[in-house]
């Protein structure tokens, strides 16, 4: 059930250092374009770093055409202070010596007039600043099209811009949720047109959970989160992301993995350190519907339990994945959470990835929240639209679900929310991709079938 936040462009803006590369390398506003005598050709890039510490930094990259359209880039730089990269994102990163090659992964290689695509990396050595750019074998100068800054614009400046500003992403006037521009299909809503935009935007914008897990290392994962809460504070909505790396992780299926047994509290706290604000947080999606089925577990409740508390104590509201009502009994269900216990979560997920319908899923949240307490719970309601089909990965026929919302109507439901993201694989199942990547034609029937 993994979604993947390798293709997730992580900015990481929280405590960023700005490094904006100007005439001469003095650090002011981003606007590196590129010429040429034969196209009109430009780029801006804005290079930020993000975090550094003794003997490595990590940074963010973006690169935004103002040229002519282009079916894909390679932005190249030199390091000048012996910097190394050793791991990168959402980019295809060579180095030899100082020079320093940043290609595009496919999905993201095609870029307007005024597109832009981002990409992170971890270096090692000094947080330098390169002194320069290319973009497909054109330096960086400051111009598009090799012009004399000093010259008066021959266009009127109130024809621009070419964009048209409905694209850019906006939080909906009545959502408590952050809707996180910086998403796989928000990159395909964008790259779309006519009616697969359409239906795309039912997806992009809509509030869904960042997913964190140990597909990168720890450090990343922790700058990925605060840069995601940073955000949605920042735009004054409710964060919501999915922890998902216990150990023993999903009993080696199509999500195998998870962090080894004795690494797991150091990651938990890791990752919680880097919160912001209150964010809701889905725990380990089938780690208590799974909970002894396979080797390589550990203490899977003792995991549960320590990262309700660090979680809770960095600030969030932590509600434990429970399966689904096709999974567990309610009674079953009941007893695994209990063990595991509420010091520190405030209740209970249901659905994670799963098509189980709304009614159904609250009609069983009830029956297990009335054996514990009355703990409140969540429901994903991301594909649930059409209710399950006749596998669990990747069914074909099914629908998105009702939108994310806050609950408040006497009951112990707290929110329906969208945990997993509607369009990202289950898995190499069904005629999927590997689990986590974009699967554009499943997410093109989901919103096609969705009631809305």
């Amino acid at each position: 059930m993994r979604t993947s936040s390798s293709r997730r462009r992580a900015r990481w803006a929280a405590a960023a250092a700005v490094v904006s590369l100007g005439v001469g390398g003095a650090f002011t506003a981003a606007t590196v374009a590129a010429t040429s005598a034969t196209a009109a050709e430009g780029c801006d890039v804005d290079y930020r770093v993000t975090n550094s510490w003794d003997g490595g930094f990590q940074a963010d990259v973006t690169l935004t055409n103002l040229g002519d359209p282009v079916a894909g880039w390679d932005l190249t730089w030199q390091f000048a202070g012996g910097e190394g990269v050793t791991q990168a994102w959402n980019a295809d990163v060579t180095q030899s010596g100082s020079g320093v090659s940043a290609s595009d992964v496919g999905w993201n290689g095609s870029l307007g007039t005024g597109g832009s695509a981002s990409f992170g990396f971890i270096g090692t050595g000094p947080a330098g600043t390169p002194s320069s750019f290319a973009m497909n074998g054109t330096t960086c100068t400051g111009d598009v099209g090799g012009g004399d800054p000093t010259d008066d614009p021959t266009e009127d400046p109130t024809d621009d811009p070419t964009d048209d500003p409905t694209d850019d992403p906006t939080q909906p006037a009545d959502g408590e949720f952050y809707v996180d521009p910086e998403t796989q299909a928000y990159d395909a809503w964008q790259a779309a047109s006519g009616t697969d935009k359409q239906l795309l935007e039912k997806i992009a914008l809509t509030p869904a959970s960042y997913w964190v897990g140990n597909w990168v290392d720890p450090q990343v994962a922790r700058a990925e989160v605060a840069d995601y809460t940073s955000r949605a504070v920042a735009a004054g909505k409710i964060p919501v992301f999915t922890v998902y790396a216990i150990p023993g992780r999903d009993c080696g299926n199509h999500s195998g993995g998870g962090v080894e047994e004795s690494e797991y509290a150091a990651w938990v706290d890791t990752v919680a350190s880097g919160i912001q604000g209150e964010p809701w947080v889905v725990l380990e999606p089938d780690a208590l519907a799974q909970l002894g089925d396979c080797d390589g577990q550990g203490d899977r409740v003792g995991f549960l339990r320590y990262a309700a508390n660090s979680l809770t104590d960095a600030g969030a509201r932590v509600y434990i994945d429970a399966g689904h009502s096709a999974w567990l009994s309610a009674g079953e269900a009941a007893n695994r959470l209990q063990q595991v216990g509420f010091d520190s979560a405030v209740g209970f997920a249901l659905n994670t990835s799963n098509y189980r319908t709304t009614s159904e899923a609250r009609a069983y949240g009830e029956q297990v929240s009335a054996q514990i307490g009355g703990r409140p719970y969540v429901i994903d309601t991301s594909r649930n639209g059409n209710g399950p089909g006749s596998d669990w990965c990747n069914p074909s026929g099914r629908a998105l679900g009702e939108r994310p919302t806050v609950v408040n109507d006497g009951t112990n439901l707290d929110a329906l929310l969208w945990v997993k993201l509607p369009g990202e694989s289950d898995g190499e199942c069904n005629g999927g991709p590997a689990a986590g990547a974009w699967w554009q034609s499943m997410a093109l029937e989901l919103a096609r079938n969705a009631s809305w």
